[in-house]
This record gives structure tokens, sequence and C-alpha cells, in this order.
């Protein structure tokens, strides 16, 4: 790849885009990913979000592209988008700690809509997603921590948006003039804002990021036009969402594109609790106290949980009322998972978040910043002391969570994918999935993989 300038830095994405070649050893870390989001867009395909997004889009839609846990197929753009909200309905996606977003949700929805549009091969949507995943990192890597943690932006979708175009540009075989274009139309589709986490807006941003981007890269693909500097322009993308560090440093942050993978160096992490991400890491350590020392949560007087300065803005919901709330109530995730072990879906219904254990332990749980633990971003920390009714108090740290690059197994990520598919599907569909989402790689047509996704509800609103 030749070396970015200021005056090109969009067509060196887009060059990068249109025709980089992933190792092998990227793209099986892509694999991993796209089948982790492949059991979240089933397991999220019941939710409230996604059974009223389908209600939208009606039931008169149709096209050649699968709703993934139903039998309805509709057109591109629309099943990027209810794939995406299914994908993020339940936060159970993975998560990446150089852009802050949860790359996934977008970019796996984007490529699978764009590949099943022209019978794409497994192969051509993962190097969708890995091409989409590392210019989102490089954006990222320039735009944060100011455009997330100080202005608001959600990044899943302000910078999912560009990722989720690169992916659908390349499964659609845009040259790199046209995905410097398309690159360029869903700069001006991003959006999202922090401020509607907890509520269904927030897998909404998935969703539209990954439809903005399909629908950027047709665009494009039919002679579409954008400004050439749409991305790092005065009145650009990175100039209006309040970039860390000005439009001129894009060029340095591209340059390695082709030659060093994000996706090798740090990866996303699967989450193995369906709850955001920065509650994983004391649960890690909760968990591990709790088996330890055997205590239950009777037994317990008080917990303190010390965590970085960014996670009392992501857990904002000290009582939670509703299911999305609880995925980002330190309180709530630190007493259910003394109650009930292991969080999982069903442990964020809200019958769970008003049991009298959990509610009566959520008072003795104290959340505060501990600013040593900054040092450590983007990767999260965690400290936890559980003082017990006997007088002992038990205490241990953790640097990262389990789920994160080089600490997932096979036998993990296959007790999740199935775990979710069977909210959709049943066991023996189910098994049949998880055996061709892991192949993805080899498979020649991945209508294949989404023909094995289709559920039991043909209804397109339900």
């Amino acid at each position: 790849m030749a070396v970015a300038t200021t005056r090109n830095v969009t067509a060196a994405m887009a060059a990068f885009v249109s025709a980089g070649v992933p190792p092998s050893s990227v793209r099986q870390r892509a694999a991993i990913a796209a089948c982790d989001t492949v059991g979240v867009m089933l397991a999220g395909a019941p939710e409230p979000a996604a059974t009223i997004a389908r209600a939208v889009v009606g039931a008169e839609a149709h096209g050649p592209c699968r709703i993934l846990g139903t039998s309805v197929s509709v057109s591109a753009a629309d099943a990027a988008f209810l794939n995406g909200v299914a994908a993020h309905a339940l936060d159970f996606d993975d998560m990446c700690f150089v852009s802050l977003a949860h790359p996934s949700c977008a970019l796996v929805p984007a490529a699978l809509a764009a590949a099943e549009l022209i019978d794409a091969s497994g192969r051509t949507v993962l190097d969708a997603y890995i091409v989409g995943f590392e210019i989102e990192c490089r954006l990222g890597t320039i735009m944060n921590p100011r455009h997330y943690h100080l202005r608001g932006w959600h990044c899943t979708s302000s910078i999912g948006t560009i990722g989720a175009a690169a992916a659908a540009a390349r499964v659609l075989g845009l040259d790199a003039i046209a995905t410097a274009h398309a690159l360029g139309i869903a700069a001006s589709s991003a959006c999202g804002l922090k401020e509607n986490i907890g509520t269904m807006v927030k897998p909404l941003h998935a969703g539209l990021a990954a439809r903005n981007g399909v629908m950027a890269a047709r665009l494009a693909r039919e002679g579409f036009t954008a400004s050439e500097q749409a991305i790092d322009g005065p009145q650009g993308y990175l100039a209006a969402m309040d970039s860390e560090r000005p439009a001129s440093a894009l060029a340095d942050a591209v340059a390695d594109l082709g030659s060093r993978w994000e996706l090798l160096d740090t990866g996303v992490t699967v989450k193995l609790y369906p709850s955001c991400a920065a509650t994983h890491p004391p649960l890690d350590v909760l968990l591990d106290l709790k088996r330890r020392h055997g205590f239950t949560a009777d037994d317990v007087a008080a917990i303190d949980v010390e965590v970085d300065s960014m996670t009392p803005r992501l857990l904002i919901h000290a009582q939670p009322s509703s299911d999305l709330e609880a995925k980002f109530s330190m309180p709530f995730c630190a007493a259910a998972a003394l109650v009930f072990g292991h969080p999982t879906i069903d442990t964020f219904d809200v019958s769970c978040i008003r049991d009298p254990r959990v509610q009566a332990l959520m008072t003795r749980v104290t959340m505060r910043a501990n600013p040593a633990f900054d040092a450590a971003a983007p990767l999260s920390q965690a400290r936890v002391s559980v003082r017990l009714r006997d007088g002992r108090t038990v205490a241990d740290s953790a640097d990262g969570a389990r789920g994160y690059p080089g600490r997932l197994s096979d036998e993990e990520l296959a007790t999740k994918f199935l775990g979710c598919a069977q909210r959709s599907l049943t066991k023996a569909a189910a098994d049949k999935a998880w055996t061709a989402a892991r192949a993805i790689d080899e498979t020649p047509s991945v209508r294949t993989l989404t023909a094995l996704c289709a559920g039991r509800r043909g209804d397109v609103g339900k």
C-alpha cells in the first residue's frame, strides 16, 4: 500500500478496501467474529426491538436476502437493517477496544446482505469484514477517546457506518474510485447518540449502520458520487464528529493498512455475558471469588467494584427497571451473578430484576472509579472486594475478561452459539447452523448458511 497524504487519504483507504489481501491468520479471526454474530442475530430475532423493526418494514417486503431467525427474505438494505438490530438487541455481540464500537453487529449484516444479493462466497464475506474492521480501527485511533467519551457519539453507528460501507463495497466488487464515493456517502449517513444507551435505540444504531453502509455501496456502484474530502475535509466527517486528533492525522493512521492488521493485534472481544462489556472484568472476578471461597449471595455484606474512569459513564443505571437498563447496571449485574450464577440472556428478564434477593443485594454494591486503571486503556481492568458477613474480605483483580482474543475456546464459542441459536431454531437446526457458520471460510455460497438459519417464525412481524 502506498503511504497516504492528506490529499489522497480517502483514495488510499478505498484502494485498501477494494484490493487489500488479508492473510489466512486474519481471516481465521474474522471467521470467529462472523460465527459469533450469526449466533447473536438468532438470539436477538425474537427480541422486542427486532420484532418491532420487522413489523415496520412490513409483511409485503420481499427480496433475496434472509432475515435470520425467520423464513422471510427481503431487500439487501432491509436485511442488513433488520439483522443489525437483532445482532445488537441483547448486547451480546462482540466489542473492539480500538474503535470503541461493537464492530460485528453492523459489519456482518452488511456483508451478508451484499453477499446474498450477488450470491458471493463465505470467504468474500470474511475479506469484506476484515477491510471494514481495519478501516473502523484506523478511524477510532484518531477520533477517540474524545468522540466517544466526551461528545456522546455511539461508535457502533458513527464509525460502524463507514466500516459497513467498506464491507459492502468489497463484497460488491467496487473499484477504488467507486469505493471512495461509497465511503463519502456513508460519512453523511453516520449517526448514533450514547444518550440512547439502555433503550431500543441502541440496537437500532447497529441496524442503521448496516443498512446505510449497504445503501452507500449500492449507490456508488450505480455512479452516485460524494466529495473527495467528505471524511477529512474542513467540514467533513472527522470535523463534524469532533475527532480527538485533526483530520491531517488520518494519513498516518491509514499508512499501514495492508501491512499491519488490527484484527490480529487487538482483535475483538467475544462476549460471554449478555451485558455491557464494561461489566465483564468485574463479573469474571466476582464469579471466580464465589467459586474459590464458596460463599453465597446471603453471605455477602458488601461488594466494592473499582473500575476505570470511563466505566461509570457507561454503567449509568443504578436502579434498572428494564432488561436493557439492567445490561448497563453494575449493581444489578453483580447481584444477579451471585444470586443466579453465570449471567445468561434469561438473567435479564424483568422477573429477575424484581427478585427480592437481587434487589436487596444491589443496595450493597458500590462502584467507583480508580484512575490508576485508566493507563490500561483501551483494555479494561477492574478490582472487586467482597466483604462477607463472617468478617472476611476476599478480593481479586482482572486485566481484561474471558472472551478476549486468546482467551476464548472453541467449546465456549459453540456453547454460546447453540444457546443463542435455539431461541429461534430447533436444537437440530441450531447444530446444523453451527457447523455451517464455523465453516464459513469454505462456503461457496453464503445462501447455504443463511438458509440453515431460517427460524420457526415465518411472520415478518414476529
